[in-house]
């Protein structure tokens, strides 16, 4: 990491805000970034023992055993926004605090997927963007403290560009072994592209400046398994269990940052610049993950859904268990109304009083709800989904100071599903 030393020969204590950000990716703090599908999205990913379409490739391969004919989905992520706000960060002169705010929104294809009779069982091909974030950041501020006694900033600015995108594809095959069980496996290509630039420009009251740009890029490939079945021990009620893990083959990462500081005594000259380049291929572990789901069919239109997750802990990220609960209802035999709740947990520590350098810890809770329309062998989805934590975060460079953090998401989606 090259950003880090930086901060602290330029000593001024508010440039470690970037610090964080410059190796978060999408959101690594959380597991839970997108809700995949369309019927599976509107039961808030309560979906292990359904899975039951193209989805269920991703949630639980078991399920397309299930399907009965060729199923084609597509989905589309509509709208996806994220926005995030660290109260009370800078502080200017006259003592009032500033926030620290960053927002995301993409606009992308989240899920493809086709299942098709293969000898005794089904087999299934799909594409899905379990994550995806474009992250931008325009601020200026005013008269803000700095580290360096009697001399203030006058103005800071600050300018965040960032993306980071997950995509999975691969095959899946499910059979059905027994009247009541199906097993099944899908086996993903995995493919992450990041990209981060941070560029901010300090001026101070006394006439010095401090400018920085950083560019991280990095690029991983890999593949995921998962593994999955479906038991229907009473004629109203599935269970499912599925567990998948991620493995990285290939990563390639770059790091540069160029600087100009004319607050330190190693730039004489303003006008020289300072450039520091790192190259690295260091494999990230990915954590083993399980699902376990409950559906009860309740009637030929009514049904409730119910998944417990479990994350297992790797490196610094501790283990985390989220739930999700779903109902569907059919008002007619062409119009069903889903809903569901969900939770998006931290993999991070909750945060101690009196100790620096701590990660954010950020627990997120949400809602969602879909509306499908059905005619003959096809549909239309139209979804919506809503979640929000709050929580922590210690982004001032060895500094024992806490600030709130607030997240809000909203994500709007349409799907299109046609079965011959």
């Amino acid at each position: 990491m090259i950003w880090r030393p930086f901060i602290k020969r330029g000593g001024v204590a508010l440039l470690c805000l970037l610090a964080c950000c410059a190796v978060a990716g999408a959101d690594q703090y959380h597991y839970i970034n997108t809700l995949v599908g369309s019927r599976s999205a509107g039961l808030a990913g309560a979906f292990t023992a359904l899975s039951d379409d193209t989805a269920g490739c991703y949630y639980n391969p078991a399920g397309i055993a299930m399907v009965s004919a060729t199923s084609i989905s597509a989905s589309v992520n509509a709208y996806h926004k994220s926005t995030k706000i660290y109260e009370n960060v800078l502080r200017e002169s006259n003592g009032r605090y500033q926030d620290w705010e960053q927002e995301s929104s993409v606009l992308l294809p989240n899920f493809f997927g086709i299942v098709k009779k293969l000898g005794a069982g089904m087999l299934g091909l799909s594409y899905a963007v379990p994550d995806s974030t474009l992250r931008r950041q325009n601020q200026s501020f005013s008269n803000i403290q700095s580290s360096i006694v009697g001399n203030p900033i006058e103005r800071f600015i600050i300018n965040i560009d960032d993306k980071d995108q997950t995509y999975l594809f691969g095959p899946s095959y499910g059979l059905r072994i027994s009247d009541n069980l199906s097993i099944g496996a899908t086996l993903y290509a995995y493919y992450r592209d990041k990209r981060i630039i941070r560029n901010q420009t300090l001026f101070f009251e006394q006439g010095e400046h401090l400018w920085s740009n950083y560019y991280d890029t990095q690029e991983d490939w890999g593949y995921q398994p998962i593994v999955g079945l479906i038991w229907e021990p009473l004629e109203k009620i599935a269970l499912g269990l599925a567990l998948s893990r991620t493995f990285i083959v290939s990563s390639d990462r770059e790091q540069q940052l160029l600087r100009r500081d004319t607050t330190s005594p190693e730039f004489s000259d303003t006008n020289a610049l300072s450039l520091s380049i790192s190259a690295q291929s260091e494999e990230t572990d990915y954590p083993v993950t399980a699902r376990l789901g409950a559906a009860y069919f309740v009637s030929p239109r009514l049904l409730f859904s119910a998944d417990v997750i479990y994350t297992a802990a790797i490196d610094e990220k501790s283990a985390v268990w989220n739930a999700a609960l779903g109902v569907e209802y059919y008002f007619r035999d062409n119009l069903a109304l889903r809903a569901g709740l969900y939770s998006d947990m931290a993999n991070t520590d909750e945060l101690t009083r009196g100790a620096v350098n701590q990660v954010e810890h950020v627990d997120i809770y949400g809602a969602s709800l879909s509306l499908s329309m059905f005619h003959g062998p096809s549909s239309i989805t139209l979804g919506a989904s809503y979640g929000y934590g709050g929580g922590e975060a210690q982004i001032i460079d060895g500094d024992i100071s806490i600030q709130d953090v607030e997240i809000r998401n909203i994500s709007v989606f349409l799907a299109a599903s046609y079965s011959f």
